[in-house]
């Protein structure tokens, strides 16, 4: 049977935007914040998403949009890692950072030297300590867009890629660095954490035992065309599901879906609308369920199985 549409409690109003948001304190970040809210109402949550490899808090429109139609105040940073940041880093790449890099992975030398990023463990602790500083100016995050929320807002953490290894390492999973040993990243702030296109064992540090920590709720979502920097496919894609204990992990893979699940970070990216549908929806009500604390967006969690819409796949939950 298939599950009606999900709709959330909070029927979907106006929203607003800014992608101006300079807040002290909030130092090497690229870009400014990006931040999505409703317009009428105060947030019932806050998300914070980490962009992908290359992109930008400016990408991601149309899910963060989403959210934030339903009740969510999203925020976006930018990490050094933006195509455009690499462009003006490096001028030995031959990229105009003013250009359009749109195309950057078909130049077989910046894809070499992207993927070098990918794995340089500076990049990624970049990320944590930007996140980490929005997280201690969110009050100020907060009066520049939204206004006041209530004292018992839970904030989420949520990430597409390269966002989704900031995400899980926030979350609690640990990793190994170079010369360093084992280090944990946990950020008890975070009351639940979304990972779009996760990363599995072997690659960046993560390894057998990574995900024990995470104990909170977290949502694993992929799709079966979805694949691993190094060639590994779907079946890596899900373990941060597989390997973590339970309660309150969710799996959501999509029969057909690629690396860029219906086209979350840019309409032009591979779109396959019953995919980005399906996404929208199992992510919304993870939200309300650990954000805002709704029974229905549990049991309609609770009562996916083989698809959503008109997206097949496998839904699991433990």
């Amino acid at each position: 049977m298939t599950p009606p549409r999900y709709a959330s409690a909070a029927a979907p109003g106006k929203l607003l935007a800014r992608a101006d948001i300079a807040i002290d304190g909030v130092t090497g970040a690229p870009l400014p914040l990006v931040c999505r809210w409703p317009e009428d109402n105060p947030p019932r949550g806050v998300v914070v998403f980490c962009h992908g490899l290359s992109a930008s808090g400016r990408d991601y429109a149309g899910l963060s949009g989403h959210w934030a139609a339903h009740g969510y105040l999203v925020i976006h940073p930018t990490f050094p890692d933006w195509i455009g940041a690499v462009a003006a880093a490096e001028p030995e790449l031959g990229l105009d950072p003013a250009g359009d890099l749109g195309a950057w992975a078909s130049n077989e030398t910046v894809r070499a030297r992207m993927f070098e990023i990918l794995h340089a463990p500076w990049y990624g602790l970049e990320r944590i300590r930007i996140v980490g500083q929005v997280m201690n100016r969110l009050d100020g995050i907060v009066a520049a867009t939204s206004g006041p929320v209530g004292a018992t807002v839970s904030c989420a953490i949520a990430g597409h890629s390269f966002g989704a290894y900031t995400s899980q390492l926030l979350a609690g999973a640990v990793i190994d660095l170079p010369g360093q040993g084992t280090r944990s990243f946990r950020d008890d702030r975070f009351a639940a954490a979304i990972l779009l296109s996760a990363q599995g064992r072997d690659q960046q540090g993560l390894r057998e035992g990574s995900w024990d920590g995470i104990s909170g709720p977290m949502l694993n979502v992929t799709g079966t065309r979805d694949g691993g920097a190094k060639g590994q496919d779907w079946r890596w894609k899900v373990e941060p599901y597989e390997l973590a204990p339970p309660g309150d992990k969710y799996l959501a893979l999509l029969t057909g879906a690629d690396h860029y699940l219906g086209g979350i970070a840019r309409p032009d990216q591979s779109p396959q609308p019953d995919h980005l549908a399906a996404v929208e929806q199992v992510t919304l009500a993870f939200l309300d369920v650990y954000l805002g604390k709704d029974a229905a967006a549990k049991a309609w969690l609770a009562g996916l199985s083989d698809r959503i819409g008109g997206c097949e796949g496998l839904f699991r939950r433990k």
